[in-house]
């Protein structure tokens, strides 16, 4: 890609959006392609002089930073589909082996794909911002706000420009990471489509979009239209995405000898249908193999055989709908007026098991009553169909069973999001060095999950036995949302439900059936932004190496979020018994800044060691209605000492403000996910640090600790957000250098050593951690002899319950969002191209590599550890090491042909699903322990084919195959069996395609 250091003085005020967006940077990860057609070459030249990326200055070279682009040939080289997609190019772009399809470590249910720089980010405190244009866009998601690309029609795409160091200083909030602009078409005249279709192994893709526009003497308009479809991936047509995961665990090394090991990679269940059954009083199974139910089959993990997940969707089918229209027009000879508008609207749909009894896998277990026994309530809650197991004397069993084949199949999660924005802009010259800029921005984005057809597990308790208590108490109380015990007595083979026996043998009523799928769970969220900037930008006086250069400007931001969910509130079917949530948000930004560009020596000077020297600064001050404010410079510098030799280094300050959605609707930091649930279970608790917690009745302590939330150690955990949240602070540098020598014309060369520290990041603290660091030991409260009403009453508050309260309350563990997380990042971004052309064609070979040489961590202000080249110990910040795209390409005539290597370097699980679980003092890992993950590499190919000249332009039919060996992702010990991180279920793709062009 080249960039143009000059601007025509009619410059529109598109390119001023763009400036004020965007830190200069190099074009190092550039893939330049040749597109034939003197109409495209032009069009591609005035994009490359127009749009001018990462300053607020007007035409400014780039200065002290290292940016990563894509163009559109490279985009048209990888059958993209979506803005997800693209960036599974990008290694410095978490995510470079993963699917590309449904939500992607967002922790959002409606499918909201954030991507995130280097893993610096998670759901509470994504650190990357994500714009359009120069500019910001809606945010989206049900239970969080975060910025959603895929809302841009692919067709519209000119390049994305990943810029991987902080730059709140242009920006504002969200830019500790850096930030990814996503540059659509300017001015087009004529037609062009494009199409697509895709082939694996149960699996199928679509694609259809244009690009059409036409210009005038002043002025121009062009709109772009995508569509998508792409299929659903079942969990049952991959034979990897087995529960039980021991024979893969086995083929990749890992050493299963021992019972235990063998437990943590089988994750089915005994939760079949008919039922598996334990008999009151005893540590035995027993499974109904068909002719009855028989032997004992085990109370081990290892020999459970269940798996539900079978039955439904690894992937959820997704179809996409994007169109934006672009227009500008020139009003005299000094104002320019222009405008976008943005419409996108995204459905999935994932079919899923009904579920299973109790909650947890089945850990927690429905208790039925049979004939003889004599249950708290009498012979009411005896359950009319119970089976008694041969041999044995209980007259009480627990139960686990599924729903799936009980009920048929019909469970589904239907999920989206809708996105709309309007830009626009103006720009009024008042000299040939002097222009002032303007921008307004309204948007909305809504986003939904609709969860339908599960099984109602309060609905099941009652068909049990009578009651909505696990274990059929009918002195306990069961429904927290009522403060009341539920129940449906006496037990009749109208009202009840028969676990024990499958298919035509089964005597489950309809009426009860129709209870046991009653549990239709609802969320909506609209979130708004209204976005307006004035800015000032043009020359002050002449240096050596030319005009300082200066941008002064003003911002305006407000959000908005309405949250509106319904969900059942076990007491029953949810239509007759369901809970409501409406919380409102609202922020607004104030925001100040400016940057100025100083040309110390240019070529003109002739000075040996110094062919070009530039020194960058800018600052912002950003004034949040509801925290506080904040204020981050940047520097950034260039050095040429000859012409093609650059090197460059910038240092900056950055931030991210607390989400609305972690920070609350009301001074209480409610959220959608605000709640008062069950403490956490078998919490080792330092006597030196919680003084009186061995005097607690009944507990199990050894010399040093005492262990809390056994069963007769209860307590209570606060969930939800928090009104204390501040800033999250990052400071990044970096250094680099550029080669691009004179001798060897194609040849680029660039590396880049960056350095980044996020501290204060949000999160929810694990207890196990918390209890061990001094700053956060607070959050556990003890009660020796159970907490007061008084004290309870505070604890609560308006919060819903979703626990019941037990009898003595002896801790609570606060488990809000707070700005606990810290780390310490650095690594090395380098690329390397070279491009020739020939008689017979042209040849390109490059490769692009993200390497992390360092990743630690430490919440609020404990122990400092390494995570470096793992993921899953905290959840949504992986920190694989090594991440490398590499590509070979060749084009004879009218054939080209392109290979690409596509490899994620071996690293270690450090979840707790390890079958070698991680080593930890305290809570905090010693760097021992976790399983070894193999190295995944996967070979991608593109093939085309240009038309003749005739009655269309740039015609061209291609061939792209994903994953040309068909390679399994690598073993990974979890449900799935793969790191959604690092690996793709989907497998072999092969896609045909057309583009035309009118």
């Amino acid at each position: 890609m080249t960039v143009s250091t000059r601007l025509p003085p009619h410059v529109s005020l598109l390119a001023i959006a763009a400036t004020l967006a965007f830190p200069q940077i190099s074009a190092a990860r550039a893939a330049e392609g040749q597109q034939s057609g003197d109409a495209a070459a032009e069009e591609k030249a005035e994009a490359a002089e127009i749009v001018v990326t990462g300053s607020s200055l007007k035409g400014v070279a780039p200065v002290g930073s290292n940016l990563i682009s894509v163009t559109a040939d490279a985009i048209e080289k990888t059958n993209a589909q979506t803005v997800q997609q693209i960036l599974r190019s990008v290694p410095a772009v978490v995510g470079l082996g993963s699917a590309g399809q449904g939500s992607f470590n967002s922790a959002s249910q409606s499918g909201t794909n954030a991507p995130t720089i280097h893993g610096l980010g998670g759901s509470a405190s994504n650190s990357t911002l994500n714009i359009i244009d120069g500019h910001r866009i809606p945010l989206s998601g049900v239970n969080h706000s975060l910025g959603d690309p895929n809302m841009v029609p692919v067709t519209m795409i000119e390049r994305v420009e990943v810029l991987a160091e902080g730059a709140s200083s242009i920006y504002g909030s969200d830019a500790v990471a850096g930030v990814i602009n996503f540059i659509t078409r300017r001015k087009f005249d004529g037609l062009q489509t494009s199409g697509q279709m895709g082939f694996g192994d149960d699996y199928r893709t679509y694609q259809l979009g244009f690009v059409a526009g036409t210009s005038w003497e002043n002025g121009w308009v062009t709109v772009g239209y995508n569509y998508s479809d792409r299929s659903r991936l079942k969990t049952a047509s991959r034979s990897f995405l087995g529960a039980d995961q021991r024979q893969r665990a086995t083929d990749a090394g890992l050493d299963l000898s021992s019972a235990t090991a063998q437990n943590r990679a089988n994750f089915a269940s005994f939760n079949c249908d008919p039922a598996s059954v334990q008999p009151g009083g005893t540590t035995n199974i027993f499974s109904n193999t068909g002719s009855g139910y028989g032997n004992p089959v085990s109370n081990a993990q290892a020999n459970a055989f269940c798996d539900i997940n079978q039955i439904g969707d690894q992937l959820p089918e997704e179809r996409r709908h994007n169109v934006m229209m672009k227009a500008e027009q020139k009003v005299g000879d000094k104002l320019t007026l222009g405008g976008d508008i943005l419409y996108s609207n995204r459905k999935n749909n994932q079919q899923v098991s009904r579920g299973q009894s109790g909650t947890g896998g089945g850990a927690v277990l429905a208790t039925v009553f049979g004939p003889g026994s004599v249950p708290a309530g009498g012979v009411g809650q005896i359950n009319p169909f119970y089976v008694a197991m041969p041999g044995q004397t209980s007259t009480s069993q627990q139960v686990r069973f599924s729903g799936d084949n009980l009920l048929g199949p019909g469970a589904e999660i239907n999920s989206g999001e809708e996105h709309f924005f309007v830009n626009t802009r103006a720009e009024y010259e008042l000299s040939d060095k002097w222009a002032i800029s303007a921008l307004a921005l309204i948007g909305t984005s809504s986003s939904f999950v609709r969860d339908t057809g599960r099984l109602n597990q309060s609905a099941a308790l009652l068909a049990l036995n009578g009651t909505t208590n696990q274990g059929g108490s009918l002195t306990t109380v069961s429904v927290p949302a009522t403060g009341v015990i539920v129940t449906q007595l006496p037990l009749t083979t109208a009202n009840a439900l028969d676990v024990w026996n499958s298919g035509a043998a089964n005597r489950t009523s309809a009426a009860v059936r129709a209870r046991l799928t009653d549990t239709t769970t609802y969320r909506f969220t609209r979130q708004g932004i209204q976005n307006y900037r004035l800015q000032a930008a043009g020359e002050l006086f002449d240096l050596p190496g030319g005009a300082v250069q200066v941008a002064v400007g003003g911002e305006y931001i407000a959000y908005t979020i309405r949250q509106n969910a319904a969900f059942a509130n076990g007491t029953g079917p949810s239509s007759s018994g369901s809970t409501t949530i409406n919380l409102d948000y609202k922020r607004n930004v104030k925001a100040a800044y400016a940057e100025v560009l100083l040309p110390f020596i240019g070529p003109e000077q002739e000075i040996p060691g110094i062919y070009k020297l530039e020194l960058n600064l800018a600052g912002r001050v950003d004034e949040y209605s509801d925290f506080g404010s904040t204020t981050n410079p940047k520097v950034a510098a260039s050095w040429e000492p000859v012409r093609g030799i650059r090197v460059r280094g910038n240092w900056s300050k950055s931030f991210v403000a607390p989400a609305l959605t972690s920070f609350g609707a009301d001074g209480r930091g409610t959220t959608a996910e605000t709640s008062i649930a069950g403490g956490p279970a078998n919490l080792a608790v330092p006597i030196a640090a919680y003084p009186g917690v061995n005097t607690i009745p009944g507990i199990a302590c050894t010399t040093t600790a005492c262990t809390v939330g056994t069963p007769t150690i209860q307590g209570l955990q606060i969930n939800g957000g928090n009104s204390d949240l501040v800033a999250q602070k990052g400071t990044s540098w970096a250094l680099g250098v550029d080669f691009t020598p004179s001798f060897a014309p194609g040849l680029r060369l660039s590396a880049t050593f960056w350095n980044n520290e996020f501290t204060g990041g949000v999160t929810a603290p694990a207890s196990g951690s918390a209890v061990n660091i001094t700053g956060l030991q607070p959050l556990l409260q003890i009660f020796p002899n159970g907490a007061t009403p008084a004290q309870l009453a505070e604890i609560i508050g308006n919060r819903p319950l979703t626990t019941t309260i037990p009898g003595s309350v002896r801790y609570v563990y606060d488990f809000r969002q707070r700005n606990v997380l810290n780390l310490k990042v650095q690594g090395i971004d380098a690329d390397v191209r070279y491009s020739r052309s020939a008689d017979w064609g042209s040849y390109s070979v490059g490769a692009a590599m993200s390497l992390k040489t360092k990743f630690d961590q430490n919440f609020g202000g404990g122990p400092t550890f390494s995570v470096l080249n793992t993921t899953g110990f905290n959840g949504t910040f992986p920190s694989i090491r090594l991440d490398l795209r590499g590509d070979v390409g060749v084009k004879v005539g009218d054939f080209a042909v392109d290979l690409f290597v596509n490899h994620t370097g071996g690293y270690r699980n450090f979840s707790g699903n390890a079958i070698n679980p991680v080593v930890s003092v305290g809570g905090v890992p010693t760097g021992a322990g976790g399983d070894p993950v193999k190295a995944y590499t996967t070979f991608d190919t593109h093939l085309a084919y240009t038309l003749p000249e005739g009655w269309m332009k740039d015609g061209e039919v291609f061939l792209d195959v994903q994953n040309l060996f068909n390679v399994k992702p690598s073993f990974y010990n979890n449900a799935q069996g793969y790191d959604t991180f690092a690996g793709n279920p989907i497998l072999r793709v092969i896609s045909v395609g057309v583009r035309t062009r009118f």
